[in-house]
């Protein structure tokens, strides 16, 4: 416990100790003295208040436009990470394509059957 509650609760302790041996009359005075201090205690208003809207329908207006809100980060940024891995997509292609190019070998090479298991003994041979 912090020491704000823990004086809090030392406080109210040492308050409801006495609470007993108040008289009557004592006792209605300290309640309607709350009852008014509570009553005349202002709610702080959250976020901006229009004028001739209900705190029902300002409530309900304000959470469809945090919940849309929330929506459109959320899409943009579905949106951003699938343009993200398209554009990484591309590079890994034309880095592939680069090599392609450049390699002394033919196109049709890749295709030939052999080829391919020539480079499967290769890299076999070469990983023991």
């Amino acid at each position: 416990m912090n020491e704000d509650t823990e004086f809090g609760y030392k406080a109210r302790q040492i308050l409801n100790q006495g609470v007993d041996s108040l008289a009557e009359s004592v006792a209605v005075r300290l309640h309607r003295a709350r009852q008014m201090a509570l009553n005349s205690q202002r709610i702080p208003v959250q976020g901006l208040r229009l004028a001739g809207i209900g705190q029902e329908v300002e409530h309900a207006l304000f959470s469809n436009v945090r919940t849309l809100a929330a929506l459109m980060a959320l899409t943009v940024g579905v949106m951003g990470t699938y343009y993200w891995n398209a554009f990484q997509q591309a590079q890994e292609y034309e880095e592939i394509d680069s090599a392609l190019l450049t390699d002394e070998l033919p196109p049709s090479a890749y295709l030939d059957r052999g080829f391919h298991v020539w480079l499967e003994r290769a890299s076999d041979s070469s990983s023991q």
